[in-house]
């Protein structure tokens, strides 16, 4: 495969390792801080799924974080839902994901979340893997993701990321298959996961605005 680095008796997160050392465009991004605001990072996760992201959820992330700069917490965001709608506090006219994000903020409550730091210390639990893939339309992406957006070192795969693999000469790989690979190379790199993540994206992405905001190092 073009532009993959194709070596006998290599192991898949070495020859993943070599494959990035051989790129001279690639860099080491650092994901910025979480957003220390509960309703901006469940918007972020639940608007992200097959969306551009520079485009459609960044704006509407940081409008969020700028019209509602006060309401941080889960209260906050539940009484503004008592106000208006999940549509209109996403800026999102479909009703799919203005539903997830609703059941997202029912089952945190129920849970006891409130800011985001009870957000983060919830997402290392046994059963909290489990109990948000019983919400409809979110995934293991979604779930990886969120942990990211906390702060939690973690690995999202997406098509980027596949793709990436795809072109280091490891073939098409599943979720879960994709995702050991990365945890693999990143330890054998000495980078934390989250940040091979990163870096990986902007690279497939084009440079372009990340995710979650980023310096190099």
């Amino acid at each position: 495969m073009r532009g993959a680095l194709a070596v006998e008796n290599t192991s898949e997160p070495e020859q993943l390792a070599n494959y990035i050392r051989s790129l001279a465009g690639f860099e080491r991004y650092t994901p910025g801080g979480s957003y220390g605001h509960v309703g901006a990072t469940l918007a972020n996760a639940v608007l992200q799924s097959n969306n551009n992201y520079e485009r459609n959820v960044q704006p509407r992330v940081e409008r969020i974080r700028e019209e509602y700069a006060r309401e941080t917490s889960l209260r906050d965001i539940k009484r503004l839902l008592g106000k208006i709608t999940a549509q209109e506090f996403l800026h999102w006219n479909g009703t799919r994901k203005a539903k997830t994000f609703n059941d997202l903020v029912k089952l945190l409550s129920q849970e006891g979340v409130n800011t985001e730091d009870d957000l983060r210390q919830w997402l290392q639990r046994d059963d909290s893997k489990a109990k948000l893939l019983k919400i409809h339309f979110i995934g293991q992406k979604t779930v990886d993701y969120l942990k990211i957006l906390v702060g939690l070192d973690e690995e999202a795969m997406d098509r980027h990321l596949l793709g990436f693999l795809e072109r280091a000469g490891l073939g098409k790989l599943n979720y879960e298959r994709g995702k050991e690979v990365i945890h693999r190379t990143a330890d054998l790199m000495g980078w934390k996961r989250a940040h091979l993540d990163h870096s990986i994206w902007r690279y497939m992405s084009g440079g372009k605005q990340s995710r979650l905001g980023s310096t190099t190092e």
